[in-house]
């Protein structure tokens, strides 16, 4: 009889043992991100940040596994399209983060509304991306803010009210910001001498830059991407343009900014999304920290923590539901996120958009030094 009760026992241990390991469940969350390509620096940043957050946070409140699946989008649009109809179909994920960049994510998001599959965009700042979107959001602030903030910061700070506007006619990125930084600083009472155009990829602006010392601009506004930027400064300096440079979070994204520039970048301006110096308003943001430098021995790149917070915006609205696959339920708690202690600071969504600050560098001795933070 008490052999009977230990084989009934042991079999009952053993069910409930294999019943728990049926309960427990992955989470697949989709990420599309340029590993290669033109910006594939941008993706490589933006990975580190989300590898390391997902190691402090791999599991959900009740247990699941959450996996990431990542796509390079080979720093392409049609690539982008084409992962998120993969990571949709194929890989059944829940949520999708990505596509980094605005252009490459607007790619992507009618496909993602279309099979109501909700997408957190880290730093995909141009203002369409959200617009009559229900299922994409985003952690970063829009080109509107940061064209204001620009604005602001040049006739109010800089006290320069002679500008040469230089913008890529490739980049969705490019064309927005420089929209709302002509209506802004002519507002203010700016002059925009003249609107450059470049487009991404080019290497020689030298016969642009020689027209531009011609009309002598107090300030230089390039809302452009890193290698472009600094082989800008470059050629700038070397036909001795003396004007202040002013640019925006690309400017600085990727180190080949600091490689082609080299000491001709010293100085410049840029708004961005983040900086390691300003103050710490959370716990994550202290935790994140500190665990980035141990990891990675470098400072927090803006990129690899708004990437994180997509992450955590995510994870914190599947914890929210009764079953953490359910895309419609884990759409709505994105949406609905407000006041979110996360790693780059607090974050609050209004119809997907984040209403959150932006920071202000300066360019000092090679490495961006924060000066100060702009509340919207």
């Amino acid at each position: 009889m008490n052999i009977l009760k230990k084989i009934l026992g042991l079999t009952l241990t053993s069910l409930l043992a294999c019943s728990s390991v049926l309960v427990a469940k992955e989470v697949k969350i989709g990420v599309i991100m340029p590993m290669s390509g033109p910006i594939g620096g941008f993706g490589q940043s933006a990975v580190e940040g989300l590898n390391l957050m997902h190691k402090l946070t791999p599991k959900l409140e009740n247990g699941d596994d959450i996996k990431l699946v990542l796509v390079d989008n080979k720093s392409d649009k049609i690539e982008s399209a084409n992962a998120a109809s993969k990571l949709i179909s194929y890989n059944e994920v829940t949520a999708i983060i990505g596509a980094l960049t605005s252009t490459n994510t607007m790619a992507m998001t009618k496909i993602a509304e279309n099979a109501k599959t909700p997408v957190v965009a880290p730093v995909a700042t141009n203002i369409l991306v959200t617009k009559r979107k229900d299922f994409v959001s985003r952690v970063c602030f829009s080109d509107a803010f940061q064209g204001e903030v620009a604005a602001n910061f040049a006739i109010n700070n800089l006290k320069l009210k002679k500008t040469v506007l230089i913008t890529d006619v490739k980049l969705d990125y490019s064309i927005g910001i420089s929209k709302v930084f002509r209506r802004a600083y002519k507002k203010l009472g700016g002059t925009i001498m003249q609107v450059a155009k470049i487009n991404s990829g080019d290497s020689d602006f030298k016969a642009m830059l020689s027209n531009i010392k011609a009309l002598d601009p107090e300030l230089i506004f390039f809302p452009i991407y890193s290698a472009e930027a600094g082989l800008i400064a470059k050629q700038a300096k070397q036909l001795g343009i003396k004007a202040k440079f002013l640019g925006t979070d690309g400017m600085t994204a990727d180190k080949v900014f600091f490689d082609a520039g080299g000491d001709a970048v010293e100085g410049f301006y840029g708004t961005d999304l983040y900086s390691s110096d300003a103050p710490k308003t959370t716990d994550l943001s202290k935790k994140y920290e500190k665990a980035y430098k141990k990891e990675l021995n470098k400072e927090v790149h803006p990129f690899g923590v708004l990437t994180a917070d997509s992450y955590n915006v995510i994870v914190a609205a599947m914890n929210k539901c009764e079953d953490p696959t359910d895309k419609i339920c884990v759409n709505k708690n994105i949406r609905a996120t407000k006041n979110f202690q996360a790693a780059s600071g607090v974050i609050t969504l209004e119809n997907g958009d984040a209403v959150r600050s932006a920071v202000i560098n300066r360019i000092v001795n090679g490495e961006k030094k924060y000066l100060t933070t702009v509340n919207p």
